[in-house]
């Protein structure tokens, strides 16, 4: 941690509070970027109606499976 506290500490020339502003900000931008990577499983819906048109056919399929076997 004390490498991370230095890099920030450098970046905003000593200045704590610029250091403290700039560690929350590329938190920030880190997170939208990872968020915009789709993993496998992962399903990208806005509101639940688009999550249920996507997950129910494969969800049926799954349930048909399951009891089939």
């Amino acid at each position: 941690m004390d490498e991370v506290e230095r890099a920030y500490m450098e970046a905003a020339d000593g200045d704590a509070r610029d250091a403290l502003r700039r560690a929350p900000g590329d938190a920030l931008i880190e997170m939208a970027e990872l968020s915009g990577q789709v993993s496998r499983g992962f399903v990208r819906a806005q509101r639940p109606a688009d999550l249920a048109r996507k997950l129910g056919p494969e969800r049926r399929a799954r349930e048909a499976a399951r009891s089939a076997g």
